[in-house]
């Protein structure tokens, strides 16, 4: 059984009475323990794909299966409870907060989880440990690099362990090592087990996964396991 499933995902946007169809009816599976890359041109749908399936948005026409479930059947709490407990997030502006500490920012959804302020603090120190940032701690967003901030931002979606990890354009604002240094934090979660789905417009950071997704004009143009070239 896969992890995650798209069946026949549409997305239409509508602007008055014209209407955008983005996915044009996608299929599409990911097992656990996959390392993914979904790649195309600019507004081909690949981070609209993303966003369908990491429940951060409702598709048009079609369902995504978690598990072999239906995301349809769910109620609006029992999504939210799977964005905040199952998946973890990575965005391309970082979404850190800007008045709290890198500790805090990572701290503050294990709390909305129900962790006390103490098991909190020391799931979030080793989270940060993971991504070399023992040392920006007490720093605020504001203090760090581009790299440090979206490795503030890894941490704080791995501390809770979340099944799949959804990560799109990580590295879009980076300088070439700070992207080199994303890309690598991700090849080691995902030889210690992590599920990990990318989107990203890099080729060459698109190759650090083991399967490469290519979108075009809202479809799956190719599907390429890199095992077996």
């Amino acid at each position: 059984m896969a992890l995650i499933e798209v069946t026949g995902l549409v997305k239409s946007f509508k602007d008055g009475e014209r209407e955008t169809r983005v996915l044009k009816g996608i299929d599409l599976e990911v097992g656990r323990g996959e390392f993914v890359s979904i790649v195309g041109r600019s507004g081909a749908g690949k981070s609209t794909l993303m966003y369908q399936m990491s429940l951060l948005d409702e598709p048009t026409e079609g369902d995504v299966l978690v598990e072999g479930r239906s995301t349809r059947e769910m109620a609006t709490e029992e999504e939210t409870l799977m964005r905040l407990t199952e998946f973890g997030y990575v965005f391309q502006d970082y979404a850190l907060l800007p008045d709290l500490s890198a500790l805090e920012n990572v701290v503050l959804p294990l709390l909305m989880q129900g962790k006390s302020k103490g098991e909190a603090e020391a799931i979030a120190a080793r989270a940060l440990a993971k991504v070399e940032l023992t040392h920006r701690l007490k720093n605020l967003p504001s203090q760090m690099s581009g790299g440090e901030q979206q490795r503030a931002a890894i941490a704080r979606a791995i501390a809770h362990a979340p099944k799949l990890l959804f990560a799109d354009e990580p590295t879009a604002n980076l300088d070439r090592q700070s992207s080199g240094q994303v890309v690598t934090i991700f090849k080691e979660l995902h030889a210690a087990g992590q599920t990990i789905i990318m989107v990203t417009h890099e080729e060459e950071y698109a190759r650090a996964a083991g399967r490469i997704v290519t979108i075009d004009d809202g479809k799956v143009l190719s599907d390429v396991s890199l095992s077996e070239q």
